[in-house]
């Protein structure tokens, strides 16, 4: 008996739109992950006749797809960027709706890039946005009857990391020193972190102090050919991608000298310890944020430079451009976030129960910043400004240590818990495998070699 069916062409097409729909769900630069079942075999030795018979699959046959390519630019937001390539009104506020949901849209550098792929027909198919160095958001966009459907998911890039080592005598400052390196600048940021708590490396430095470094460079691994290209972004094998972690530094200078290693705790990124296992973290920041110059110092009698009386100046004046990122120098709570009569705008931070940190002559506060909010050792509390009694853009900062007033200059800086017992082995490791490229003195960083002589020891120079 034979059975037949009649399709109406209204079902006809309705069916072919349903094919196409599914076409258009299939992935444009990377693979989609996939739980496909092996197939179940039916005869477990098959004939001839049996082989004869089994259809051989269809091949799928790709559509021919386009691209198109911008950057947001300075200044730029991803809505701009998605406005130049074209985007539809009805695609374009789901788009920046998914996007949000997986970056924060306002931290786009204005080098970030955008790749649409659009079909024959017009339709956008996909959308790629390179918002890190290592990896991209993908979103697969396909259409059905109630409207766009948008697939968010991430793909990692393949990394290559390269070690190297680098050294220099500072005659002017630690960039100066290390200007010869290709990634030098980069290099003196990542640096300035490691000894943020103990050297203030903008204006500590003196003529003849020491830096060495060893740290990562990340380049692009093998990536496939159809890895569209976001700008200036690295797109090819070997292409530069970011420095990454210092893995050892030393400065000896004639203000401080200290020497750090990168130890993974497993749980979360890790920390800098020096050779005996003391955290590089201390309490308090050095300073609050990057300045110029040091306008005014801690004193009991100056001249204030709008009254012109002599009066204490309980606090440190750091010159900056107005609007310059000021952070919190430790955890704390906010106490208050407002009018401080002659600080102008300015915010307190209480640390437990003994240090409030101040904070003055603010243009504006950070977001989120007001009384009884909780901030972090590193956050942004606001920006430099010359609000209240000021006769230009510089921040005032006071520390108070039990209700006097100290001098952030001088202070003792009480250091965080010390290296965990468990994480010594990870330390010995780091101290026997680098301590060599530090070319440390005999007596530095050999303390805890000799604690564990079996350990293999191992040297990685550049390009290893």
């Amino acid at each position: 008996m034979s059975i037949s069916v009649k399709l109406r062409p209204r079902t006809l097409l309705i069916a072919l739109f349903a094919v196409a729909a599914l076409a258009a769900s299939w992935p444009m630069w990377a693979p989609r992950p996939t739980d496909e079942a092996p197939a179940r075999a039916t005869n477990e030795n098959p004939s001839d006749g049996d082989r004869a018979s089994t259809p051989a699959p269809t091949p799928r046959i790709d559509p021919v797809l386009r691209s198109e390519a911008t950057s947001l630019g300075r200044g730029g937001t991803l809505a701009a960027g998605l406005d130049r390539l074209g985007v539809s009104s009805g695609l374009r506020q789901p788009l920046l709706q998914t996007i949000g949901e997986q970056v924060d849209l306002r931290r786009l550098s204005p080098r970030t890039g955008v790749v649409a792929r659009i079909d024959e027909s017009g339709a956008w198919r996909a959308l790629a946005i390179r918002a890190e160095p290592d990896r991209f958001l993908q979103v697969d966009i396909a259409v059905d009857v109630r409207g766009p459907v948008l697939e968010p998911r991430w793909v990692e890039l393949p990394l290559d990391v390269e070690v190297r080592n680098v050294s220099g005598i500072v005659d002017s400052s630690v960039a100066r020193a290390l200007s010869d390196e290709p990634h030098g600048t980069l290099v003196t940021l990542a640096f300035a972190d490691v000894f943020q708590w103990d050297v203030d490396l903008l204006v500590e430095p003196r003529p003849g102090d020491r830096v060495r470094i060893v740290y990562e460079v990340k380049r692009l691994g093998r990536v496939p050919e159809s890895l569209p290209s976001f700008g200036l972004a690295a797109s090819r094998r070997g292409e530069f991608v970011e420095v990454g972690r210092i893995l050892a530094a030393s400065y000896a200078g004639q203000i401080a000298s200290a020497n750090a290693f990168w130890v993974e705790d497993g749980e979360t990124r890790g920390d800098y310890y020096d050779a005996e296992g003391r955290p590089m973290r201390k309490t308090f920041l050095k300073s609050p944020l990057n300045y110029r110059r040091i306008s005014s110092r801690f004193s009991s009698a100056r001249r204030n430079p709008v009254t012109r009386k002599v009066v204490p100046h309980h606090g440190v004046d750091y010159a900056a451009t107005a609007g310059t990122p000021v952070v919190a120098a430790s955890d704390g709570r906010v106490v208050s976030a407002g009018w401080d009569g002659a600080l102008g705008r300015a915010v307190r931070i209480r640390h437990g129960s003994e240090y409030v940190t101040v904070y003055g002559h603010l243009r504006a506060f950070a977001g989120g910043i007001r009384r009884g909010v909780e901030v972090q050792q590193n956050q942004i509390v606001g920006y430099v400004g010359s609000s209240g009694r000021a006769t230009g853009a510089h921040l005032h900062y006071s520390v108070i240590h039990r209700g006097r007033a100290i001098d952030p200059m001088k202070m003792k800086n009480p250091p965080v818990e010390p290296l965990d017992p468990a994480l010594l082995p990870s330390l010995q490791i780091a101290v026997r495998r680098w301590r060599p490229l530090l070319d440390l003195g005999p007596d530095e960083g050999l303390e805890l070699a000799r604690r564990d002589p079996e350990s293999p020891r191992r040297t990685i120079g550049p390009g290893a």
